[in-house]
Parts: structure tokens; C-alpha cells; sequence
């Protein structure tokens, strides 16, 4: 009975051990805690900014001081582009009726080169410049030659990257296009470009007058998208196949959805970096034409920076007058690098593994 009693008095003790301890933690808990009120939109509310893409998209591009920099070479080309002709204009073309006539300037004679100076900041055409440059205001004649050819060029552009990134889906995420392009590619391929822009040009040569700007553009996109669509279908082959794909394909995605959604926002960045190079190389691939004789026509009043380029290359006078080089040269090589670097800093930004 003793040592019942005993066992009874140590099971009690514990008992009221453990009671004590309860109740010493309820006591600190409720000195710790205390409800001060709620406020269901203070719960809601994230205390991180939530995640934008275009926004650190934006904010990584212009940390870096030279994409500033290239921007404000091309706003400046831009503003003297549209309004260069009107702050120290010569016409180096006038309308006669309905038609265009040589303007030589009244002051200058043959050969009619005159360097940069205080009344033309670029110089005068020399008379190796052909019939309707020779003796005219070469600052008059790059900054109307560089709308025209900064107009091409965008338009060239858009339609080739629009073209190439539509087709280049297609080729790459539907198999049985794949071996139809490939043969179309490789007959293209073994064309010269050029020959093919010649015999273009002879058959769409006589409506030049009425539809130059549409049949260029033509010219240069016909075969100006190919480039990126190929790229584009290499990369969508890459990623194609990958889990994700084939989870949204097992659910039922169109292929549509499948293009837009799933594999043309993993290429942004690369399509950004090609995009950003068309629009200079449809410039330079309009020099080509006009060095070929199968750009616009000065006499239907036309003029560009590779017409320019191309009469100012002819003979040797250039050697001797570097400042006819000058003109176009000083619009087309910050043009062509500044969108190379922005290009560059633009994939950069809109890759998502940059974005910390």
C-alpha cells in the first residue's frame, strides 16, 4: 500500500509539472502575441514590386550610357533628316511642268568643286557627279537622298521581319514544310541575287515612274526575308520538342498557340538583334541597286543616299575631293553602328536570364 501511494504521489507531481509548464507557455504566448486588428487589402498587398517584363526589359537597357548615346545619334540623323533640307536648302531639282530639271547652283562653274564652307557645309558636286549632281549643293542632296533611303529602308525592314519570323515559325513547327523551303532555299541560293534584280527590274522598269518607291521595295524584300526565316526555323527546331512543348500539345494546344505563346517569346531577344541590323542593310542593299543601275531614277525627281554614294565614287575625283564622300559617308556609318549596338543592347535587356 506504501509504495502504491508512492507511485500515486509521483504520478500527481507530474501531472502538475506539466500543468505548470502549459500554463507558463500560454502565459508567454500571450505576452508575445497580441492581436492588434487585420485588414484583408493590407494582407493582399505584396510587399516586393511583382514582376514586370518590359519594365526591367526597359530599365536594364538604359542603365548602359552608350544605348543613350546611340539613341541620340539616331533622333539627331532623324531630325535632319526631316528638317536638314529646310536650314540651308539649295533644291538641287525643280519641276518644270511635269518635269524635273538639273538646278546647278548660279555661283559656282565647272567642275564645280568647292569644299565645305561657311555657305555649303558639305561642298559642291563635282562634275564627276553625272548630269543632275554635278554643280549642286551636296548638303541639300545627302539629307533629301537620306529621307528617302531612311523610308526605304524602315519599310524594307518591317516587311522582311514580319516575313521572315511568320514563315520561319511556320517552316520550323510544321515538319512537312520543312523539306518544301529547304528546296526553295537551296534553288534560290544558287541564283545570283543580283541577276534576279536585274530581270525584275527589266520587266517592271517601264511603271519605275508611277510605282518606283513600291517596285524597290519589292526588289529588295523578294528575297530579303529568307535570312531570318531561316534562322528562325533553326531555332524553333531547337525548342520544339522540349517537355513543356509536348505537355501543351498532349492538352490540346492549337498551333497557333503553340507559335505565339511557346516558342516565338523564348527567341525576342535573338529576332531583336537581327531586326536591328535590317533596316542599315536595306540601306546599303539600296547602293547596291543604284550602283547597278536598278534603283530610283533622279529624273523622275528620286533621290538617295546610294545614289549619291554611287555618282561620287565615279573616276578618281573622290581621291582628290574627299569632302563627296563625306556627305553620305557621315549619315550612313553612325546610322549603320548605332543600330548595331542598340540591337545588341536590346537582346541583352530583353533576355530573361539577365533580368536579376
Amino acid at each position: 500500500m506504501a509504495k502504491e501511494k508512492q507511485n500515486n504521489d509521483y504520478i500527481f507531481q507530474e501531472v502538475d509539472e506539466t500543468t505548470n509548464v502549459y500554463n507558463n507557455v500560454n502565459q508567454n504566448v500571450d505576452e508575445l502575441f497580441k492581436v492588434v486588428g487585420t485588414n484583408l487589402e493590407n494582407v493582399e498587398r505584396l510587399n516586393a514590386v511583382p514582376y514586370s517584363y518590359w519594365r526591367i526589359t526597359f530599365t536594364e537597357l538604359f542603365k548602359k550610357p552608350f544605348v543613350i548615346i546611340c539613341l541620340a545619334i539616331l533622333a539627331l540623323i532623324i531630325f535632319f533628316t526631316i528638317f536638314g533640307p529646310l536650314i540651308n536648302y539649295y533644291p538641287p531639282l525643280i519641276i518644270d511642268g511635269s518635269t524635273i530639271l538639273h538646278n546647278p547652283l548660279p555661283d559656282v562653274a565647272p567642275p564645280y568643286y568647292v569644299g565645305p564652307n561657311a555657305q555649303y557645309w558639305f561642298g559642291v558636286c563635282g562634275d564627276n557627279m553625272g548630269t543632275w549632281f554635278e554643280g549642286t549643293d551636296m548638303w541639300s542632296v545627302v539629307w533629301t537622298g537620306s529621307r528617302l533611303s531612311l523610308l526605304l529602308g524602315v519599310t524594307v525592314a518591317a516587311i522582311d521581319v514580319v516575313l521572315g519570323i511568320v514563315i520561319g515559325a511556320a517552316w520550323g513547327y510544321f515538319k512537312w514544310l520543312d523539306p518544301i523551303m529547304i528546296e526553295f532555299r537551296n534553288f534560290v541560293s544558287n541564283i545570283p541575287t543580283i541577276l534576279l534584280d536585274i530581270l525584275l527590274m527589266q520587266l517592271l522598269s517601264p511603271y519605275m515612274k508611277d510605282f518606283g518607291f513600291i517596285i524597290v521595295v519589292f526588289l529588295l524584300c523578294a528575297l530579303g526575308w529568307l535570312g531570318l526565316a531561316g534562322f528562325v526555323r533553326n531555332q524553333i527546331i531547337i525548342i520544339r520538342n522540349r517537355e513543356y512543348n509536348i505537355a501543351s500539345q498532349t492538352l490540346g494546344s492549337s498551333s497557333t498557340t503553340m507559335i505565339t505563346h511557346n516558342l516565338l517569346p523564348y527567341l525576342v531577344s535573338v529576332i531583336v538583334t537581327v531586326a536591328s541590323t535590317s533596316i542599315p542593310a536595306a540601306i546599303s542593299s539600296e547602293v547596291g541597286l543604284a550602283y547597278f543601275n536598278l534603283s530610283f531614277k533622279v529624273s523622275d525627281g528620286d533621290i538617295t543616299l546610294g545614289q549619291v554614294l554611287t555618282q561620287a565614287t565615279k573616276g578618281m575625283a573622290w581621291m582628290e575631293h574627299p569632302y563627296l564622300l563625306l556627305g553620305p559617308l557621315i549619315v550612313m556609318v553612325p546610322l549603320t553602328v548605332a543600330f548595331f549596338y542598340l540591337g545588341l543592347a536590346i537582346a541583352d535587356a530583353t533576355d530573361p536570364k539577365s533580368h536579376r
